[in-house]
């Protein structure tokens, strides 16, 4: 399976910098590696209020078990979420630390 290098990190800046059909391909490939685990636990994003709150959510171990938010913090706009999302997985899958000015975000 691809491992994501540390040298890699400094490609998340395009996360805010780039629409995502503008991603480089680079770029796609952390983020599809970030995305491949098995369902069961797996963090996912939650929309509240008609798609206008969203959350941070973990399947359950079982197809049909509930979905469960995992904070309380809710966020106005996907895109934050997304990057919390984002940072989340990068702390699982990647092995080495966010550069701080994005772990900072």
């Amino acid at each position: 399976m691809y491992e994501i290098k540390p040298e890699e990190a400094r490609l998340l800046r395009e996360f805010w910098e780039r629409e995502p059909s503008d991603y480089s391909l680079e770029f796609k490939r952390v983020l599809n590696r970030l995305r491949i685990e098995p369902l069961a636990g797996k963090i996912c994003i939650l929309s509240y209020r008609d798609g206008r709150e969203f959350a941070l959510g973990r399947f359950g171990e079982r197809r049909g078990d509930p979905v469960e938010p995992i904070e309380a913090r809710r966020f106005a706009r996907l895109k934050d979420a997304q990057w919390a999302l984002l940072k989340l997985r990068w702390a699982k899958h990647a092995g080495h630390p966010l550069p701080p000015e994005l772990a900072a975000r």
